[in-house]
């Protein structure tokens, strides 16, 4: 259980350090904390920036490369396509009955 002596005393105690308060320094801490909240959030969203332009990039390069190889390799890729069109078609029917 909660003394009631010594919650009246922390009450008190809130009250006088309430009271000390210098609210010009309470504001000043507020806006530099509003100024590094903006800073971070800018710096991670030049963070994200840059590692969306990677990832980009990255699958773009990959996209081409796989395209390239496509067309090097015209028979396999249709023979591919055959394959994984006549699985697919087989395995759709069974699990719609699933």
């Amino acid at each position: 259980m909660v003394s009631l002596t010594r919650a009246g005393h922390k009450a008190a105690t809130l009250v006088r350090d309430v009271k000390d308060i210098d609210l010009d320094d309470l504001y000043d801490q507020l806006e530099n904390l509003r100024d590094y909240v903006h800073e971070l959030s800018q710096s991670i969203g030049k963070s994200a920036s840059r590692q969306y332009g990677r990832a980009r990039a990255y699958t773009s390069e990959a996209a081409q490369e796989a395209e390239e190889l496509m067309k090097e390799n015209h028979a396999a890729s249709l023979i591919l396509a055959l394959g994984l069109g006549t699985i697919s078609s087989v395995a759709a029917p069974s699990s719609a009955c699933s």
